[in-house]
């Protein structure tokens, strides 16, 4: 197992710093899709004193009981809004590589035929191909995590006869070859990630030299799905390793509970459970490169046998927590791409997740190196 100490934390914050200050970006391309939403960033009223101020609900478990206080009486919610916003696992991803000055291009739902205006940031991507209108989300903001209410109509729309026609076979294989990473995200809101992944496996993997590729799964909360697609989907990211290419699989501890369980792995309590305990049976089941446990806190993954955790820079009243994940995932694979560390892969994905809680947006690496270094001088001043 390798974890942090005071030591290694300093010294690793400080050689990341002056890696990012000094050493050239490595020229990545990477692949990312499939998902678009819209959000609509919402607070839930507590108390409203006047037209213009309020008392939010502060926590998940709090508007918990809210709701069940009203069993059998009804009741009402007020929901203020916040911000409607870029949304969607892959496109916010996209957004933070692209503010690390990432060559990315997108395929997903973010308008159709052309870009929707939401999606504007976008448009720094090298290639963009519109599958359909994004989805819509309303995402209930809580200090503790959110509440993810979602309208997915439009994602029906991404499937693999789609992408067949925007792009021919032989544009599809050059485009595959060309990214050094391929980012597939939020499995469990496309139903059609399952013939996706199968239609890439039998006519795109072979044609592509998979052993120079990594490929990054964020399945996204699979508790909707039946147990029997997300094995099906599991199975899938076995034959990717299979096929050649080096395969990270990356989790919250919710939904690394839930696919442990459809591995065959009783969890009573996923508040309690181990993350090294579930990183490794994950690992020895899946066989792939890396798996990774993001949580509000801290950070883990798994590499061959090798464990390595970090603490992050927890924020007690974050600004925005919908794509606090995708940013981690982000930084994790921005690490990836310039060969650090796997400990130093942790940090810089709770760096890049820390500053975007803080102030609502990615930031670019000079932001970054001064929160790196704030985080290294006082910690304490980032809660």
């Amino acid at each position: 197992m390798c974890a942090e100490n005071n030591h290694s934390f300093a010294a690793s914050l400080s050689g990341l710093c002056t890696g990012l200050n000094h050493h050239p970006v490595k020229p990545t391309k990477v692949f990312v899709g499939f998902d678009g939403f819209i959000d609509e960033i919402i607070h839930v009223v507590d108390i409203r004193y006047s037209s213009d101020s309020y008392k939010r609900i502060p926590t998940i478990q709090a508007y918990a009981d809210r709701l069940a206080h009203g069993s059998g009486m009804s009741t009402n919610i007020e929901l203020v809004s916040q911000q409607i916003k870029m949304g969607g696992n892959g496109p916010i991803l996209a957004n933070a590589l692209l503010n690390y000055s990432v060559d990315v291009t997108y395929m997903g739902a973010v308008g159709f035929p052309d870009l929707d205006p939401a999606f504007d940031a976008l448009n720094r991507c090298n290639k963009i191909y519109c599958l359909s209108p994004p989805a819509v989300t309303d995402a209930l903001e809580f200090n503790d995590g959110k509440i993810i209410a979602s309208k997915l109509t439009s994602l029906n729309a991404i499937t693999w006869e789609n992408i067949a026609r925007k792009c021919t076979l032989p544009q599809l294989i050059a485009l595959f070859e060309e990214c050094d990473y391929l980012v597939f995200s939020n499995w469990s809101m496309i139903v059609g990630m399952n013939p996706i992944w199968e239609g890439l496996l039998k006519t795109v993997a072979p044609a592509i030299t998979a052993s120079k590729k990594t490929v990054f799964f964020d399945l996204a909360d699979p508790e909707k799905r039946t147990k029997e697609d997300l094995q099906i989907a599991l199975s899938h990211i076995i034959s990717f390793t299979k096929a050649g290419f080096r395969v990270t699989l990356s989790m919250n501890l919710k939904e690394a509970c839930q696919i442990s369980e459809a591995l065959g792995k009783a969890i009573t309590d996923y508040r309690a459970a181990d993350t090294q305990e579930i990183l490794d049976f994950l690992s020895d089941r899946l066989g792939i490169y890396c798996t990774v446990i993001h949580l509000v806190e801290r950070a883990c993954c798994r590499h061959d046998s090798s464990y390595y955790e970090v603490s992050g820079p927890y924020c007690k009243e974050p600004k925005l927590t919908t794509g606090a994940g995708d940013n981690f995932n982000a930084g994790f694979l921005y690490g990836m791409m310039q060969n650090l560390s796997f400990t130093d892969c942790l940090y810089m994905g709770c760096a890049t997740s820390g500053y975007y809680v803080r102030h609502a947006e990615s930031p670019v690496i000079q932001e970054l190196i001064g929160f790196l270094n704030q985080w290294k001088e006082n910690p304490e001043s980032l809660s």
